[in-house]
């Protein structure tokens, strides 16, 4: 059975720590949305509005995520996400992908990462060498929109759970984070 790790959370959660602690490149596929996308149009980064989204990703994402998704079941490694599912449509998606996939069903495991906006603030402030006061209007507004994407995934996971609809395995893994280190506080 292939093993699906979808590594949640809002910006500066500490999706990217967690997966080089956790889940080691070498043991595993790595699928890195904004890596992959910064990565292919990082010339576009002056003419987009916003520096992390760009409105015709989705179906390259959704692409590269099905290569991955066949890849991992050919080969037998485990695959990681970092950003994807990154809203409730694309949570979506993947739910249609995962139950339509032709091989077995994958066991997916949501590694959900929760930190509050205070802490958000603090940690992009850090990355981006300002005070909390003085982030920038686009900082402010990827802070409000990750935290909304965020409940999303979440409330579209419980109407999937809910629906009886899922065709694979699923647990959620719920982590708080003490320490610098990411502890299990709950699983489902």
């Amino acid at each position: 059975m292939t093993i699906h790790h979808y590594v949640l959370g809002q910006a500066g959660s500490g999706k990217s720590t967690f997966i080089n602690q956790t889940l080691p490149s070498e043991h595993y596929i790595h699928f890195n949305t904004g890596n992959i996308l910064r990565g292919m149009f990082d010339c576009m980064k002056q003419v987009q509005d916003q520096k992390n989204v760009w409105n015709f990703a989705n179906p390259i994402v959704y692409g590269i995520y099905k290569n991955c998704s066949l890849i991992s079941s050919k080969y037998g490694f485990p695959l990681v996400t970092d950003g994807f599912p990154r809203n409730r449509y694309q949570m979506k998606v993947a739910h249609r992908w995962l139950n339509e996939a032709d091989s077995s069903q994958p066991m997916v495991i949501f590694h959900l990462l929760y930190i509050s906006e205070q802490e958000q603030r603090e940690r992009l402030a850090s990355r981006t060498g300002v005070q909390v006061e003085d982030l920038s209007d686009y900082e402010k507004h990827r802070i409000k929109q990750s935290r909304s994407d965020f409940e999303g995934v979440v409330d579209e996971l419980e109407h999937l759970i809910e629906s009886g609809s899922m065709k694979y395995k699923i647990k959620l893994n719920w982590y708080k984070q003490e320490g610098g280190g990411f502890v299990l506080d709950r699983e489902y």
